[in-house]
């Protein structure tokens, strides 16, 4: 193919600006898909953590929270997303972390787990990254109030070591019933 102004050096998938780098499918050429799992990083403070992809709606700006009287403490309020009214959850203050005010790289995660949609307020996000199963361990973490209850899986790449977020223990620990009631029964 002879495209005007192409050099055989643009055509080089190590050196095009559009190459991908890294592993953004785990790695080996030949290993099991269905064993990879992708997580979002965000930035909590200095310290990265990841959230499982799934549970990822999408990611937001920092939207107007309008405050709520009366809300669990670690509600800042709530965001009008496109008409649905979602709780906005501090992250930060779950792990502990002192109150700051949202930076041009803050974020809300809008986030979902069984029936119920939440924005998770985070100071940043860093990247998209797929780990095998291998790189994955349960792990409880001790402690209480201190955030650590939130994680129960910890990934391990080389040298670096990131807490997973659990996003049933977010809910859990703010008192978001997240259980599916049948409240409407047919007759």
């Amino acid at each position: 193919m002879n495209i005007p102004g192409l050099t055989p050096e643009m055509m080089d998938p190590e050196h095009s600006m559009f190459a991908i780098r890294g592993d953004l499918d785990g790695g080996k050429d030949n290993q099991d898909f269905t064993a990879v799992k992708q997580f979002i990083g965000l930035l909590l403070g200095k310290e990265e953590f990841l959230l499982p992809i799934e549970v990822t709606n999408e990611i937001i700006m920092m939207n107007q929270l309008t405050f709520v009287p009366r809300a669990p403490r670690f509600i800042e309020g709530v965001i009008n997303l496109r008409g649905t009214i979602l709780p906005a959850i501090n992250l930060r203050k779950m792990m502990g972390l002192p109150n700051v005010e949202p930076t041009l790289q803050s974020r809300i995660i809008v986030a979902h787990y069984e029936e119920v949609t939440v924005g998770l307020i985070v100071d940043g996000i860093t990247y998209v990254i797929s780990l095998n199963d291998d790189q994955l361990q349960q792990q409880a973490l001790p402690g209480r109030g201190n955030g650590s209850e939130l994680i129960s899986t910890i990934s391990k790449r080389g040298n670096q070591v990131n807490g997973v977020i659990d996003i049933a223990k977010v809910l859990a620990e703010t008192g978001i019933d997240y259980q599916a009631h049948d409240d409407f029964e047919e007759h």
